[in-house]
């Protein structure tokens, strides 16, 4: 289960190369995919998803930037 979580935490939230050099801006940007990775999974067992993974981050994007452009 370690390995298939840190293969698509690699795979789809991008978190091999960090932005940050410091220890602190690392472990932001890993603190926050892993809770993006988290609210993913949960849309998932909420609203199943035939694609897997791609399909949900793909949905949850649109979903999010739909409700964005209301409010800006």
């Amino acid at each position: 289960m370690i390995e298939i979580l840190f293969r698509e935490l690699k795979q789809y939230l991008n978190i091999e190369n960090f932005h940050s050099k410091l220890l602190n801006g690392v472990l932001f940007e890993l603190f926050c995919a892993l809770i993006g990775y988290v609210l993913v999974m949960w849309f998932r067992q909420c609203h199943p998803v035939k694609d897997g993974m791609a399909r949900a981050i793909q949905q949850v994007r649109t979903f999010w930037n739909g409700t964005l452009d209301s409010f800006g």
